[in-house]
């Protein structure tokens, strides 16, 4: 469960090359529980924060979860 004041790193995008294992702390939840504001701690934005659909981050009770939605190429 994604919790307030909580660290966690982002779920990778499959198929993007990108994709980074910065950590992020959980400032903020809307009242619906699905978006998350955070921080984050490493890398070379830190101290920016963020906004992100709460799915978009890595649930420690579901490690295998580590997918969020992949990029879709048209040649």
């Amino acid at each position: 469960m994604i919790e307030l004041n909580g660290i966690y790193k982002l779920k990778h995008i499959k198929g993007f090359n990108s994709n980074t294992d910065y950590d992020y702390k959980v400032i903020a939840i809307n009242k619906e529980k699905n978006m998350v504001c955070c921080e984050q701690l490493d890398g070379f934005n830190t101290g920016e924060r963020f906004v992100f659909m709460i799915e978009c981050l890595l649930d420690p009770e579901k490690p295998d979860d580590k997918y969020f939605g992949e990029i879709i190429r048209k040649d």
